[in-house]
This record gives C-alpha cells, structure tokens and sequence, in this order.
C-alpha cells in the first residue's frame, strides 16, 4: 500500500491462474474477486512456457456471464504483460494475442467477456527483459494510465466495505447486482440507526458520542445553531440555542412531560414565563413554534442524514424509496409526540402542554394559580396588592379573596365547565340570579366522537365544550381536528381532515408496495408494485434452485439466470463409487458444493443422466438420448437416459450458461483413446493432449473392419473413430515363464484380494503362484477392456495367447488361444508346477518358433519373459527371431521381467536391449519399446502386467435432482 497526497494506492498479488492448488472453480472466483475490486489489472503471462492463451482466455469469459453487468462492478483495465519478449518478436507475438482475442470476441458476440468485464478498456504489452530500460519506462507508462482513470473508491471505507461484500458474494454464490446489495447494506445500517438518530440527533450515544456523518465523505452532517428570532417573529433580542445534537427528543421509556421539560424551561427563562403571560394562547402558541423549531430541525439533519448516505445510489431503488418510509415514519413520532394538547387544563383554564395524544387529564405544567395582582387597588388603601384568588387562566377581572370585592355566592352554574365558582356581581345586586365572570358555560358531557377502526375502538376522552343553553346532541370537544391515527398500516401520521367527526370508511393496503397513498386517500391508484420503475420476475427456478431473473412475460425462448450450487442435487454415475475434483466420492452424496454453470466445464466431453421419460422413444437411435439398460443408483428402479448436455439444458427450461465453444466440444462423443500417451505426462505442468472420438455423442458404431473416415487414425474395436495410432491393434501375446525349481520359493505368494487366490493356494502357494495369478489378472483386464458399453464381448476380438514353460525343458500348455475362454486356459496352466533348472535358449527359441507358425501380419507380436534367476543370454538365437520378424514388416516386442534379487539382471536387461536395436530410434513415450522391469514383489508384478489401458470411455459422475 502506498499513500500518497491525492490517492492511495493499494496493489493485491493475486496468484498465476491454473494453479496446482486450486480447482478451476475456485481459479474463476480468484480471477473475478481481482475483477472486480480493481481499477488495474496487470496479466503476467510467460510466453515462452505457453503460447496457447485460449485457455486463459476461457477462464476469463468463464467470469463473465456470472456477474450482472452493473456499471459500477467491471470497471477495470486488463493490461496484458507477455513477460520476456525480445524486442525483435514484440509485433508477432502481439498479433498472436490479439488474434485468440478476435476469435473468442466473434464466438461470443456480446456475451465476450472484454465488452462485459473490462469497460475500462484492454492493452497488450510484451514486456522487455530486466535489464532493459524499456521495462522501466513501460512501467512508468502504466501508472501514466492509471492516474488518469476514475477513482473507483471515495475513501478506505468504501473500498473494504466493497471488498468484504465481494467476498460474501463470491462465498455463497450470489451473482446478483453488486449495486443492489450495497444499497441494500448501507439503507439497513441507516435503518438500524434510525430510532438514535431520531431521539438524540446521533449515531451513537454510549459509550462514546458519534455524531451523524456522511459514509462516502467522512463529513459530519451539518448542525446548525437555532436563532429564536427566525421562530418567534415577535421576539426581537436575538438569542442563539444550542446545537442539534444530543438533545434527547423521544424515548418511549420517558414520558413527554420529562422530555419537554428542560425545553420548556430554557423557553421561560429566554423569552417568558408563563405566569406573567396575560395570553395563554399566545404564549401556548409561541412555545408551540419553538418546539416546532427545534424538532423541524432534527428532522431536517436526519433526512439529510439518509439523502447524503444513499445519494450516489438511484434513487428510485425500491430499497431506498422503503427505507425513506421507514425514516420518515420514524420521523413521524416526533411529530406526533411533540404537538401539543392544547385543550383546557383539567384543575384551570391554561392550556395543556402535554403530548396531543396523551391519555391523562389535561395538564397546563403550572401551579394552577393566577399570580397577577388584584384588580380592585384602591380597595387596599394602598397596602401591598395581594395576587388574585382565582384559578389560572380565569376569564374577567382579577380578584383576590383578602377583601370582599364582589357577591362571592355560589354561582348558579357551579356544576358547569368554565364555571368560576363564584358570583362576581356587587355585593347585595338586586336579581337573585348569581352568575361568575366565565362568558361561556360548558355542556360538559363527554365527547361523541366514537369510532371503531381497524386498529381498535376510538373513544374521545375530552368534554362537550359547546355553550350549556345550546340545545344539542352531538357532544363536540375543543380538538379542531380529527385525533383518530391514519389507518394505514404502519403509518403513524394523524389525520389531516379539520373536522374531528368527518365521515370516512378505512381500508389498509397490507402489501410492502412502494407506491404512494395521496393525501386524503386510503390507496392508491393501480397495481401493488415494489419496484414502480422495474419488473417482476419469472417464479422459474433451475436446477440449482436460483429464479429467473428475466421479466415476468419475457420474450425469450429460454429462462436465464445466474446459477449457484446444486444443493437440491445428488450424485449418480454408472460407477458407486468415483472421483470428482479431487473428491472421493459414492452415489447418492449431496452436489451442494458443485456449482451449476461449472459441473459441465470440470467434465469435457460428458453425458448427463436423467430419469427415462419415454422408454419406447429413447430407444430409438438418437444422438441426444441413449437408455441405459442397467440399473443405476440412486432409485435403482426408475429407468434411465444418457442424455447430451443440449437435451439436459433443454429440459431445465434455462439457457445454456456455457461458451458457445464449449456447448459445440460436448455434442462430440464422450469416448476417448486409451493410449498411455493421452492419459501420462512427464511433465507434472504440461498436461497430456487426450484424443477423443471424432463423432457426435451417441453416434451409430462403426465397423472396426473397415478403413476410418477420411483414411485418417483407426476405429476401434468397439466402433469409434480416433484421430491417432491405434494403441488397440492386435496382438499375439506369447508368455515365456520360468519355472524352475527357485519358482517353488514361497518368499512371494499370491495375494488374497486378486483373483483366483483360492484355486492358486492348494498345490501353488509361492513364486510360480504368484506369477499365474499376475498372468491370469493381466488376460482378465484385457479382456475387460474390450467390452462395449453393452457388457457384451467385441465379435472383433482379435487378440490371441500363448503360454511357454521352460526349466531345462520347454512345455507349451497352449497356445495362440482366444480369450473367450479364459476358465479352460486356467485349468490348464494349474496344472503345471515348478521344478529342474533353467535354460533361455530352449525358451527363447520355442517363442520364435510359434511366432513363425501362427504369424499374421495385422498383429503385433509380444514375447512377455520372466524369470527370478541368471541365466546366460540367448544372443544368437534372439538375434535370429528379430532379423526374421523385421524382415517381414513386424519387428518383434520383447519385455523382459526378473521376478527376484536385482543382482541377477544382467542376461534379461542385455535381450531387451537387442530388441529394441531392431526398431528404429524414437524416445517418444508415444510408441512402444522393448524394456526390462525388475519386480520386488507380487504386488509390483501385477501392475506390471496391468499396465495395457482400458479401451472404453472413462465413466464420469452425473448430478440428478432429488425426488
């Protein structure tokens, strides 16, 4: 990392792709993380190792179709650096790259990766050795570059933020808008500051203060100090109040009276007390326009606040506009909770100044009492003025009770509201009629506004305040407006109508819509949508359980989407048990950790199996469907289909998610050379070139008598065309075996867990024993590796066998035998048992002898020597049977095996090594050698005898959805 004055610099070493230690999926995943969270991408590519790129190059479009093609997610460069280059090969090595590039961009159309990945752009660059300048100055050109592109990050905060989503993403497999889940981060973080921001005008109170702050910025929102001057136009002495913050304005813990009363205070000390107000409505009145002040205020920061933290997002983002609800419904208590009452106080006449929806009786916050001085001044002679008697707030003049300065009988409405109690008229007036100095009587009775709502009954607990002598029957209180909270659910507003006893009937949308209910209204108008601007999505879901993302009535063939793991799925293959990405795995375990748009890839060529739809159908010869006649696991009792990887996507209804390279290499046959050379590498980072069938999957099988398509490579005995030597031609397999008296040493044994363990043991429990099992386990997998994907022996089976025992004498149990029977060629070599001494000569020489007898030029003749003892070299001889073979166009294979100690090795490394003089010179591992193998144990010389390779397909695990 590196810090400098107007950016910082944050370089990731992400490692080479193909990597040993990782799996192609989580190759893909390394290689969008870089994508993703970088502004640069330097590609190191070294040239000289591999001038194949198209590999590379699919990695990369692999990435593409996963993530949504958002405009903030793939702005990167990809800056190409061929490592190495001299000067003199830049211009065609360039040209090289940039022709994979074109190739894959017009396979791909506007899928390719370049156009979806990289909106910064692509350079190629051969890079210079070290030593050269130039190196220096094309580094110095890529960082010229990358200062003059947009800073993809406005601050630290925001890049490990993205960072850390990414990876989230990534973990679980979600491809959807890496926009929508920042969105969806930062309004849930603001959504769960909400209830502090509102009550203290913070993010965070204990244990230490955190004022509200702009995430992208790293300011603080503004707090600005209040003027009474610009709330109270009537008061002239300017007078700053304190910030906005820390001022605690709602706690549902703490009632509003304890709330307001600090408020309250600074407003009597500042601008008037309320004892020495002649106009309580006034005074209510301006104390109303303070509190309204200093709430406008908060909820002013506050809305600031979430505008400032969600303005680089759109936004008519559904999340967005419902979390601006959300705030402004929090916003809403503060409304409610610091409106107030205004109605009569229940012990005088001030006004409430408690919460307009509290439940108590009405309290004015005061002693009751009225404080100004008597009226009548002269009647005290001028003796200091006593405060007048009556109640708070009283209509008429001021009187106090220390003298009599009127009636003071009990005024005839003393049981009415408003009543002052008292008669106020001169003492000894003539009518009898007492009366106080209230203008207006009360009725009294309890209000009749009375409704039941959806969210309960509603019952005004206010007094009829219209004049006692008015003949009426609806009982109205003093409240203007209507008090019944708005019936829409969650809504915390008031209803706006002035009549407290308008008629209206409620009705609730229960839906999250997004849309607005106008004022006055109970809905709105049209459908529910949660997006007002969007679509709604196809309920479709693949296999992986992922939906569509397309709109609901899209007008595409097929559903799309962007695929995560098959957690519904389970393993099945025609083998129970198999191998899969370096897991060992059984039939029937779960596929959670396979990626639905990967399993394929991982594959190659590959055949799907599903359950049989249409038995009679599937059938019929079809190069999408096969039946498969065996029973296959899991529910081995429900028929199944090899199906192509086309009908498998058909079914799921969803678009083939893989390149259109790919989606053409998987209708070829799934059928595969078994020559060694397809299959070994001497090298551990090249790895081997395998050769497949040249025909559609399912194809009709071909006549192996038959010359190939096009005079090119072979068909194989079971019907498929390879573009390659036939490793499969065939042979006259001739086994020369000692069997000598040092045969009969039980020092090597047959072993128990290969076959024929039980018939071996009873008269051949040593050497020769074990030999006859390796013999016998050699001729059964070649046997095995014939067989068509019928499990019915090959009419064309070619092969033929011989069996030569020497000692001093030579015996042959049979020879140039099929392998139909291998039972009979069995009970046939039991028979035989070690004893007498050794001789190559004899041995050496019969072998040519059955060459020459049962010679046929279309097979290839294998002599296979074994011996554990020394012997002299039968130079002579075998220098004999080589000219002749060769001489006849079929020069002879000679494998040598000593079967005991190593100093004894001499003789058969020396008739190896005259074998392999008579072919010509090739160190390929391609072809076949003469050679000699030394093994130490019976476990070594079965491998040894197993090494000819399978003939058949490798058979590859499936995923089938659970039932």
């Amino acid at each position: 990392m590196v810090n400098t004055r107007e950016y910082i610099y944050v370089a990731l070493d992400f490692e080479g792709l193909k990597s040993l230690e990782r799996t192609p999926q989580e190759d893909m995943f390394l290689m969008l993380f870089n994508t993703v969270v970088s502004s640069l991408i330097l590609f190191k590519n070294q040239f000289t190792i591999n001038r194949d790129v198209s590999t590379m190059f699919q990695k990369f479009q692999d990435g593409a179709k996963l993530f949504e093609s958002d405009p903030e997610i793939f702005q990167a460069r990809l800056w190409i650096i061929i490592k190495d280059v001299p000067q003199v090969d830049e211009n065609d090595i360039k040209r090289e790259f940039q022709l994979k590039l074109s190739q894959l961009v017009k396979a791909e159309g506007e899928d390719n990766f370049i156009t979806r990945m990289y909106k910064g752009g692509m350079n190629i660059t051969p890079w210079p050795v070290f030593n050269d300048i130039a190196w220096f100055k094309n580094l110095a050109k890529i960082k010229k570059s990358l200062d003059k592109q947009k800073t993809k990050y406005e601050n630290a905060k925001t890049f490990l933020q993205n960072t850390k989503v990414i990876m989230a993403k990534l973990k679980i497999c979600d491809w959807g808008s890496l926009n929508e889940n920042l969105i969806q981060i930062r309004v849930a973080m603001l959504k769960r500051l909400f209830p502090i921001a509102v009550s203290y005008g913070l993010e965070q109170k204990d244990p230490n203060i955190e004022c509200l702050m702009n995430y992208d910025s790293g300011e603080q929102i503004n707090d600005s100090i209040i003027d009474l001057c610009d709330i109270l136009k009537d008061f002239k002495n300017s007078s700053k109040m304190y910030p906005d913050s820390d001022i605690l304005l709602y706690d549902e813990h703490t009632s509003f009276k304890r709330l307001s009363e600090k408020l309250r205070c600074d407003f009597e000390e500042i601008v008037q007390p309320r004892r020495e107000s002649s106009d309580d409505n006034k005074w209510v009145s301006n104390l109303n326009k303070f509190f309204e002040g200093i709430i406008e205020r908060r909820k002013s920061r506050v809305r600031d606040w979430y505008e400032q933290n969600t303005a680089k997002f759109h936004q008519d983002n559904s999340d967005i506009v419902n979390g601006k609800y959300v705030m402004e419904q929090e916003i809403s208590k503060l409304t409610l909770l610091w409106t107030l009452c205004g109605s009569i106080c229940h012990l005088c006449s001030l006004k409430c100044v408690k919460s307009r929806n509290h439940k108590e009786d009405h309290e004015c916050l005061t002693d009751h009492k009225c404080h100004f001085p008597c009226h009548f001044v002269e009647a005290h002679n001028g003796n200091l003025i006593p405060e007048c008697s009556h109640k708070a707030g009283h209509e008429g003049k001021h009187v106090c009770d220390k003298i009599s300065h009127s009636c003071g009988e009990p005024c005839i409405l003393i049981d009415k509201r408003n009543c002052q109690k008292v008669c106020s008229k001169k003492i000894g007036h003539n009518d009898d009629e007492h009366l106080c100095q209230s203008r207006n009587h009360y009725c009294g009775e309890d209000c009749s506004l009375s409704k039941h709502i959806t969210k309960g009954n509603y019952h005004c607990p206010n007094k009829c305040i219209k004049p006692y002598e008015e003949e009426h029957d609806l009982h109205r209180c003093e409240n203007i407006g209507c008090p019944i909270q708005c019936p829409v659910p969650n809504c915390k507003e008031r209803c706006q109508s002035d009549d407290n006893f308008h008629a209206f009937s409620v009705q609730s949308e229960t839906l999250k819509c997004n849309k607005k209910i106008p004022p006055n209204e109970f809905k709105h108008t049209g459908k529910h949508t949660h997006n007002e601007n969007g679509f709604h999505y196809r309920d479709a879901k693949c296999r992986c359980e992922y939906y569509c993302t397309l709109s609901y009535k899209h007008k595409q063939k097929d559903h799309d989407t962007r695929h995560g793991n098959m957690t519904q799925t389970e393993f099945t293959g025609e083998d129970n048990e198999f191998e899969y990405l370096g897991h060992k795995l059984r039939v029937g375990d779960q596929g959670t950790f396979v990626l639905c748009n990967l399993f394929c890839k991982e594959l190659g060529r590959h055949r799907h199996i599903d359950y049989c739809q249409n038995e009679e159908i599937c059938k019929i010869e079809n190069q999408n469907i096969q039946h498969i006649n065996e029973k296959v696991s899991p529910n081995p009792d429900r028929s199944k289909d090899f199906i192509s990887h086309k009908l498998y996507w058909e079914r799921t209804g969803f678009k083939d998610p893989y390149s259109v390279q790919e989606q053409q290499e998987f209708t070829k046959c799934d059928y595969e050379c078994p020559d060694e050379k397809h299959h070994k590498s001497e090298s551990t980072s090249v790895p081997p070139t395998k050769s497949f069938c040249e025909l559609q999957l399912f194809h009709t099988l071909l006549n192996p008598k038959l010359k190939p398509p096009s005079d090119n490579g072979y068909v194989s005995l079971d019907g498929h065309h390879f573009n390659c030597e036939d490793p499969n031609a065939a042979f006259h397999i001739i086994f020369v075996l000692d069997r000598s008296d040092s045969m009969r040493a039980q020092d090597k044994k047959p072993i128990s867990r290969y076959p024929i363990y039980n018939d071996l043991i009873k008269e051949h429990d040593n050497r020769i024993g074990a030999v006859y099992q390796a013999v016998y386990y050699f001729v059964e997998t070649r046997i095995n590796s014939v067989r068509t994907n019928h499990n019915q022996m090959s009419l064309a089976m070619r092969d033929n066998i011989s069996l030569i025992l020497f000692n001093t004498k030579v015996i042959i149990p049979f020879e140039n035998r099929d392998l139909t029977d291998l039972t009979v060629l069995l009970d046939i070599m039991l028979k035989q048992n070690a004893y007498g001494g050794t001789s190559y000569d004899l041995a050496i020489q019969k072998a040519g002898s059955l060459i020459e007898t049962h010679f046929d030029p279309t097979k290839v003749n294998i002599i296979i020597f074994l011996s554990d003892g020394e012997c002299g070299a039968p130079m002579k001889q075998l220098r004999a049977i080589c000219e002749q073979n060769k001489a006849k166009g079929s020069p002879l294979y000679l494998y040598t095996v000593l079967f005991g100690s190593d100093n004894n090795s001499g003789s058969l490394k020396k008739m190896a090594n005259i074998a392999q003089s008579y072919h010509l010179t090739n160190t390929s591992s391609d072809v076949l050698q003469c050679q000699f193998t030394h093994t130490i144990n019976e476990i070594k010389l079965i491998d040894h005898f197993n090494e000819i390779a399978e003939s058949l397909r490798k058979h590859k695990p499936s995923l089938l959805k659970k039932v």
